[in-house]
């Protein structure tokens, strides 16, 4: 049998994190919780995920009081003070007033009213594929759909989304993994482009503020630091995630096109279609928490501080919570034995993305609109995705279509 340190190898090589689900499945199966170093593990299994993830007294996200005590100097890189000071990074009841305050506006009612905003703009993502003859590179329309609508939540110029998006990927580059990488020079000099742009083009507005920005400015415990904070992780968190969901479907869409036809009338099939693609390629493939005391799961101590890589991207693998896990089955949750819960691609329990009910739409709603314009879509050339460990973003997703 490959021995474990084999697989990691394997797994968190360039090629690995590209096309990393081989690898998770000998995890899964012989290795369900593994001890990478003496103070880091990585867990596989669906149930030991959901344990973890269950339990945020004892399995806390990593925030600013761990990172006092492992990395004191944390505060000068201006990436991580921004990291350490958002919603992503805390625990309760620190999280709590700019948690509640997202969790409201992003309900599912207040989602439902959005509805025709997010339309208009995959309208506009989808135009790309009946406009003109050839080939069209979806991650340059279709994928970048959230985008728009992230962009138009925040205030921010559509003209400025290129730059922006850059930005992004230079913060989340090197603070993707935990504790962020030491070499941060570059994410630090995006981060300080990323502040002054939210600061003087989003909040510099007092009384015509987008929509987000009204729900959090002028909370008494949200001071404009924090706020800064929460909107650029809004901002990431709303595109990058969204955009990644947006490319595995589409490429689920160009190995069976049949689903088109049924994708522009069935609602339940739709839903269906967005939650297979959430479990089979999810945008995130790995949450972080840190042991609050020595303990331990499935056998395997851990001991206090220990780092916790929950695989989000595993855990959807699982033969133990789900039949045929490597098939994709777009009608999965229709079946009367499945239930959408299980897929926690978005996590679980008190840090549950409290934003997931947008995702989940936005790919509804642009997935319908791809399919009401085309009868076919062909993939014409290998996609390319960046090879990161935790987000599973595309670059280039060139497909050929038939229009309808």
């Amino acid at each position: 049998m490959t021995s474990p340190h084999d697989v990691l190898l394997r797994l968190f090589s360039p090629d690995g994190r590209i096309a990393p689900y081989d690898h998770y499945r000998e995890l899964i199966e012989h290795w369900p919780v593994l001890p990478i170093t003496r103070q880091r593990l990585l867990v596989t299994g669906y149930r030991e995920c959901a344990d973890v993830l269950l339990n945020p007294r004892l399995f806390r996200v990593p925030d600013h009081h761990y990172a006092d005590r492992l990395w004191p100097t944390w505060r000068t890189f201006g990436s991580t003070d921004l990291l350490y000071r958002s919603l992503l990074f805390r625990n309760a009841p620190d999280n709590q007033p700019a948690r509640r305050l997202i969790a409201r506006f992003f309900a599912p009612d207040q989602v439902e009213r959005m509805r025709p905003m997010i339309t208009r703009h995959a309208d506009a993502g989808t135009m790309p594929f009946i406009q003109g003859d050839g080939a069209v590179d979806a991650a340059r329309s279709f994928t970048t759909i959230p985008d728009s609508v992230m962009g138009e939540l925040l205030g921010l110029p559509r003209s400025d989304a290129d730059r922006v998006a850059g930005w992004l990927d230079r913060f989340l580059e090197r603070n993707e993994m935990h504790p962020p990488d030491k070499a941060l020079v570059d994410a630090d000099e995006a981060t300080s482009h990323l502040v002054h742009h939210i600061t003087h083009t989003v909040l510099a507005r007092p009384g015509s503020e987008a929509p987000l920005v009204r729900s959090l400015r002028g909370h008494s415990q949200i001071d404009e630091r924090d706020l800064v904070s929460n909107l650029v992780f809004l901002l990431g968190a709303g595109t990058v995630t969204t955009g990644s969901l947006l490319g595995s479907g589409t490429r689920q869409l160009a190995a069976h096109n049949d689903l088109l036809p049924r994708l522009r009338d069935d609602d339940a099939l739709l839903r269906s279609f967005v939650q297979e693609t959430l479990r089979y390629d999810p945008p995130i493939q790995y949450g972080v928490r840190v042991a609050a005391e020595d303990t331990e799961l499935a056998g395997v101590p851990i001991a206090r501080d220990s780092v916790v890589l929950v695989c989000f991207g595993a855990l959807g693998r699982d033969p133990g919570r789900f039949g045929d896990p490597d098939t994709f089955v777009a009608d999965r949750f229709l079946a009367p034995d499945s239930e959408p819960r299980d897929v926690l691609s978005f996590g679980l329990g008190a840090h549950r993305c409290a934003g997931s009910e947008l995702a989940l739409v936005t790919g509804e709603v642009a997935f319908r609109r791809l399919a009401s314009r085309v009868d076919a879509i062909r993939e014409v050339e290998q996609p390319r995705r960046q090879a990161r460990a935790v987000v599973r973003r595309y670059t280039r997703l060139v497909v050929d279509v038939t229009r309808r």
